[in-house]
């Protein structure tokens, strides 16, 4: 089973991350973006049950105070949809991902002992005057380092 669990900042608090993104939007010359969302990903891939899921989520992933976090189930990555006006960024297989191994021994550490793996990502969810070239610009400008990362974009 293949566990997606997005960690996003609660109502009521500021989104420093999303807010810098829509500067840095501005910087590289693209107008009309009124806001930006960020959202850390964190794709689990093994044996557990979907209440081992929200124990990663509550007790390691989130902070509760400022965070909620949600959590999608999918058999096959193939079934996951991208959702629109959302560019999604991860590291290329073959590329080190030294917070998903932290990840993996922390999940360990909680005493879930099924094997798992784990991958990092980061999405942004746009609002805006958006159309696909302006996602493309925006992922290969600004959030992407197509060398060892890839991206998604609707």
């Amino acid at each position: 089973m293949i566990f997606e669990i997005e960690i996003k900042t609660k109502k009521g608090f500021s989104d420093p991350h999303g807010i810098h993104t829509v500067s840095d939007i501005e910087g590289i010359g693209i107008n009309g973006i009124k806001t930006a969302e960020y959202i850390a990903v964190y794709r689990i891939a093994g044996d557990i049950t979907l209440k081992q899921a929200e124990i990663i989520a509550s007790e390691l992933l989130s902070d509760k105070i400022t965070e909620d976090f949600c959590i999608k189930e999918y058999k096959t990555p193939e079934q996951k949809k991208i959702e629109e006006n959302s560019i999604e960024v991860w590291f290329k297989s073959g590329v080190t991902d030294t917070v998903s191994e932290s990840v993996v021994k922390a999940i360990k550490d909680l005493g879930i002992d099924e094997e798992v793996v784990v991958k990092t990502g980061k999405k942004y969810r746009l609002k805006g005057e958006l159309n696909s070239n302006k996602l493309k610009k925006i992922a290969t400008g600004l959030l992407a380092n197509t060398l060892i990362q890839e991206y998604l974009i609707k």
